[in-house]
């Protein structure tokens, strides 16, 4: 690892003003600034600034269409470089996740390091028992986040470097790639040191966006989880999974303890239309912006349509009434397939017939919103509604306060479903509740423990919850890989519907083919960046690459 890529002198993580909060002198020094009551924590502000923000962030598509959720109807985003085999050591639309990751990392030690340092020194920490609080809070917010950094280098490369230390030219050289399961135990340590740190929520708004010690603690779960699963777990540890139930368990315990256990969740809408709602773990600062509706509304209210959902997510979602698609029957109407649905459908997938700001989305052929009706039409037949706020008027340019969603509750509940159904031979009780306390609030059946559904039937319903809850939100992404169904669900054709309005004004809806896809089991985990394997010997390239 070199210095010039993220080992930075300090003054390159300071000077610039987009940095801190506020306009800084191009002249200060590392003594100035962890010195200074304003600089000192506007440094830890500013180690926020490398977390990930999912909306548009690939050309403005949303990473979604990376995976079978969705594809990208504009094609010159480089986020068909996952899907057509185009990914290599030298080319990655994720590249720069390296890069930016190890200089939020840096940024957390030098903070760390600081702490002992010169703000403790120059006596910022001592002044007052209000001082002592928050300098106890902020070396909590760096252990997070330092842990969070590392968790998205990993899940991403496998064999990363681990930094717990200001690193020099030459300490750099001396750091060796870790194992998987060697990062996971990092990132859990940093967890469980941070949640020792910070309290378990956020009372003051203006702490949103901060790290808690629930956020901690659902960074454990998650990292855990995939720890434990079949990717990393190919002998199925019985004691991986059960660490990953137990992580998740202290979670539901402090929400339990801290709210009414039967409103745990606002409306599945408002999660996504709410910032910083009871729901939500931890989230991104709040821009004000409208992206999200520019290139994802349907192309008649002013949008670019640019996500498109693909027939294998539609028919992911259940009848109200509990049935899969497999099970539908005489249920389902193919001449009316959205009716009598997962309610969860209509807030996250726009179709045809679907009212949108007090107007009907029309996709069939030939319709406002069909298909080639321009050139970022929809390809599938359908366009993304999650995080749409239909209200904002574009053509005014309105925007909204807009966090991105990390971590929240239903997350937690799913990780330990499914970490509880994998650690026992036949799901329990628990398994049942933590999965129906998500279906509950979705609106459709809840599963009964008489159902006796086995150990690989309670899978499948897991994993199908977890795609349809999470749509759009990074997590298919990595759960086909850590699943390890990768060459399954990402290697083949896409689909679409195409929709013909009749004379009498009824439709006729058939399945068409829209996109093929390329997935090689090497596509587990990325390509180490061939830049940084130039920069330093100690790197080895993961398999296949």
């Amino acid at each position: 690892m070199k210095k010039y890529i993220y080992l930075s002198i300090i003054l390159q993580l300071v000077v610039s003003c987009n940095l801190l909060e506020k306009d800084v002198d191009t002249n200060l020094t590392k003594e100035t600034i962890f010195s200074d009551e304003r600089f000192a924590p506007g440094f830890l502000n500013s180690a926020y600034r490398e977390l990930i923000n999912g909306y548009n962030r690939l050309d403005n598509a949303m990473f979604a269409c990376a995976t079978d959720e969705a594809i990208c109807s504009f094609s010159g985003s480089m986020v068909h470089g996952f899907n057509n085999g185009a990914l290599n050591p030298s080319y990655n639309p994720e590249q720069d996740v390296w890069k930016n990751m190890y200089i939020g990392i840096r940024k957390t030690n030098i903070f760390l390091s600081e702490l002992n340092g010169l703000i403790k020194t120059t006596g910022l920490i001592d002044k007052d028992s209000v001082s002592k609080s928050e300098y106890k809070r902020m070396k909590g917010e760096a252990l997070f986040l330092r842990g969070m950094y590392h968790f998205e280098l990993t899940k991403r490369f496998e064999n990363i470097q681990l930094v717990d230390t200001v690193l020099t030219n030459e300490t750099a050289l001396k750091i060796k790639q870790s194992t998987f399961e060697e990062a996971i135990k990092f990132i859990v340590n940093d967890c469980d040191s941070a949640s020792t740190y910070l309290s378990n929520f956020n009372s003051d708004p203006a702490d949103y966006g901060r790290a808690t010690r629930v956020s901690a603690l659902a960074l454990k779960s998650r990292a855990l989880l995939y720890l434990a699963s079949p990717l990393n777990n190919p002998t199925s540890n019985k004691q991986q999974w059960q660490a990953a139930a137990d992580a998740a368990k202290v979670v539901m315990d402090i929400q339990t303890a801290n709210l009414n256990k039967l409103n745990l969740f606002g409306t599945y809408y408002s999660v996504f239309t709410v910032p910083y709602n009871i729901e939500i773990i931890f989230a991104t600062s709040a821009d004000n912006s409208n992206g999200i509706e520019l290139y994802n509304n349907p192309i008649s209210f002013g949008g670019k349509g640019y996500t498109n959902p693909t027939q294998e997510l539609v028919d992911s979602y259940e009848m109200i009434n509990g049935k899969t698609i497999d099970e539908l029957g005489s249920t389902y109407n193919p001449a009316n397939p959205y009716a009598g649905r997962d309610p969860r459908l209509m807030y996250t997938i726009s179709y045809n017939g679907l009212k949108f700001d007090g107007n009907t989305i029309d996709t069939y052929i030939g319709g406002k919103d069909g298909i080639n009706k321009s050139a970022t039409a929809t390809k599938t037949g359908y366009y993304m509604r999650k995080y749409i706020d239909q209200n904002l008027n574009l053509a005014k340019n309105e925007t909204r306060r807009r966090p991105w969603i990390i971590f929240r509750y239903a997350e937690i509940l799913l990780n330990y479903a499914e970490a509880m159904n994998e650690y026992l031979d036949t799901p329990d009780k628990s398994v049942y509740d933590a999965l129906n306390l998500v279906r509950k609030r979705a609106g459709i059946k809840t599963l009964n423990i008489a159902q006796n559904l086995s150990k690989d039937d309670m899978r499948k319903r897991i994993r199908n919850e977890r795609r349809v809850e999470f749509a759009f939100e990074e997590h298919r992404f990595w759960d086909v890989r850590r699943w390890n169904i990768g060459e399954a669900t990402l290697n083949g054709p896409i689909h679409g519907m195409q929709i013909i309005k009749n004379t009498d004004g009824t439709f006729t809806y058939s399945v068409i083919e829209v996109e093929n896809r390329i997935f090689y089991p090497k596509m587990n985990y990325y390509p180490i960046p061939d830049l940084e394997i130039l920069k330093d010997k100690n790197l080895k390239q993961n398999p296949g690459w």
